[in-house]
This record gives C-alpha cells, sequence and structure tokens, in this order.
C-alpha cells in the first residue's frame, strides 16, 4: 500500500512537471510569433472587448461587494482597540496588494478563459485547426497570441478600476454604516498606498492575463472525445488557472514584501 501511494505521489509530480513544461514551450512559441508574424488589429481589439469591456460589469460588482466586506470586517476588529478610523487604510491596503488582483483574474478566467478552452476546444475535436495549418496558417499565432497581447494588456486596466471601485464600496459601509467622517476615511485610505504597491498589483495582473489564456490554450489544443471531452477540459482549465494564479501570487508576495 504505502508503494503505491508513493508511486501514484511520483506520477502525479512528474505529470504536474511534465504539464508546466508544455505551458512553457506554449509561452515561448507564443512569444516567439510576436516577432514572426503581424499583428491582427482587429481581433486584438476584439479580444480586448472580451476581456475588458464585456468582464468590467462582474468586475466591478465583485470589487463592490470585496469593498464592502473588508469594511465591516476591519470595522469590526478595529472597534475592539477603538481605531475605527484606520478602516479605509485596511481597505484600500487589502485591494492594492491582494484582493483586487486576484478577483479579477479569477473573474476573467472563469468567464473568459472557460470560453477560450471551450472555443478552441471545439476547433479542434472538429478538426478545423488540422484545416488551419493545411492551409499554412500556425494556430499559435492565429489563435494565441492576439488574446495572450489582449489579456496582458486589459488585467492591469481592469485590476486599477476594481481597486477604486472596492475603496468606493468600503467608503460606502463607513460613510453610511459607521458614520465616519467622508474625508476622514479617504485620507487614511490612501494614506498608506505606495507606487510600489501599484506596480506590484500591475505585475501580477500581467502574470495572472498570461497564465489564464496559456492554460486556456493548452488545453483547448489537447481536447480530444467530442463534445464530453469539451466540457472535462473547460472545466480542468479554469481549476488549474485558479491554482497557478493563487501559487504565483504567492511567489510574488513573498519575493516583493518578505525576501
Amino acid at each position: 500500500m504505502v508503494t503505491k501511494v508513493l508511486e501514484n505521489l511520483g506520477k502525479n509530480g512528474l505529470n504536474f512537471f511534465c504539464y508546466l513544461g508544455s505551458l512553457g514551450i506554449l509561452s515561448l512559441k507564443t512569444i516567439a510569433s510576436f516577432f514572426n508574424s503581424r499583428f491582427r488589429g482587429r481581433e486584438i481589439l476584439k479580444q480586448m472587448d472580451e476581456f475588458g469591456n464585456k468582464s468590467f460589469p462582474m468586475v466591478a460588482l465583485v470589487s463592490v461587494f470585496i469593498g464592502m466586506i473588508l469594511a465591516m470586517q476591519s470595522a469590526s476588529a478595529l472597534r475592539m482597540v477603538g481605531a475605527q478610523l484606520y478602516v479605509g487604510s485596511l481597505v484600500s491596503l487589502s485591494a492594492v496588494r491582494e484582493m483586487s488582483a486576484i478577483f479579477v483574474a479569477l473573474v476573467v478566467a472563469s468567464r473568459v478563459g472557460a470560453a477560450i478552452t471551450a472555443e478552441i476546444g471545439t476547433m479542434q475535436v472538429t478538426e478545423q485547426i488540422d484545416a488551419l495549418r493545411s492551409l499554412a496558417v500556425n494556430p499559435v499565432n492565429y489563435l494565441v497570441a492576439p488574446r495572450l497581447l489582449a489579456a496582458v494588456i486589459t488585467l492591469p486596466f481592469l485590476t486599477l478600476f476594481s481597486i477604486f471601485i472596492s475603496i468606493l464600496g468600503g467608503w460606502f459601509v463607513a460613510v453610511y454604516g459607521m458614520k465616519l467622517g467622508s474625508n476622514l476615511y479617504l485620507y487614511h485610505a490612501f494614506k498608506f498606498i505606495y507606487l510600489k504597491d501599484f506596480l506590484i498589483s500591475f505585475l501580477k495582473a500581467f502574470i495572472f492575463g498570461f497564465i489564464i489564456v496559456i492554460v486556456s490554450c493548452r488545453q483547448g489544443f489537447e481536447t480530444t472525445g467530442g463534445a464530453e471531452g469539451v466540457g472535462k477540459v473547460t472545466t480542468f482549465s479554469v481549476v488549474f488557472s485558479f491554482l497557478l494564479i493563487i501559487l504565483a501570487n504567492l511567489i510574488i508576495t513573498a519575493f516583493f514584501y518578505f525576501l
């Protein structure tokens, strides 16, 4: 029994690193395609609309709720030590350093990432990707590159909007729920935020967008088994995107704030 457990651990670990290697190869091919092919401006704008404009309502709604929850939780803890005036600081620091980038990435991964995997997976099982190759069209250049460029451009902007909307949600709770002065809340909300915090948040958003597109496209290219296979790879794509996003967030946070 112990031998089987060790064998399974070794096999799963090997498969995990092989999977990461396949993601790395696809990443290199996609980056190389930026130098080997012409930019398809219309397709890039279309994908930016998918990642940015159509995702914004959900991002805004989630951000407001995050800000309100952070304000209520902070107020509950700070009330014990008589420091309610620092609610704005906790809300803004949490949103800038962690919450906004993470939740924007999760929303985009579940909405756009799943759609990318389903679309490319359907093309794979219906042999449309083979048709592209027969026409001397590189699927990476045609399908992955525009989506990757759109994601890494739009996610930092979505994160910036999410930060300010979260602070606004906290403001609503602080001013109308806690009867805290509006100017006092806003003063403390921006007092302890530095440019470094915004830059790290944008870096996280950039990397998260990269992860979402690469994982989603890779799963789409590996689809087999018809409609059932499309459903399975779409689910795996979203779950694994979440896992890599959280892992990347851990590494970036540790590097910039603890090392």
